[in-house]
């Protein structure tokens, strides 16, 4: 079986199509805290930064740079 040009393309289209549907309904179960969204980016790695300066950080130290590795990225727009 011979595929033409314009089959592939649409085939191609599809599934770009439904990757992209995919990737919103992911994006749609992430919920929103707003707890680091009145800080700009810039304060955000300064927070980040102060973390990661001690040797040891307790538990909720650790949730909290991930929180902030989190809330980076998406005001970075990485999660579009």
């Amino acid at each position: 079986m011979k595929i033409t040009m314009s089959q592939l393309r649409n085939m191609i289209q599809e599934e770009i199509k439904n990757l992209e549907e995919k990737e919103e309904k992911f994006l749609q179960n992430i919920k929103s805290t707003g707890e680091w969204t009145d800080y700009t980016i810039a304060q955000l790695k300064k927070k980040k930064a102060s973390l990661m300066k001690k040797k040891k950080r307790t538990a909720d130290e650790v949730k909290t740079v991930r929180q902030l590795n989190f809330a980076i990225n998406a005001k970075q727009g990485d999660y579009k």
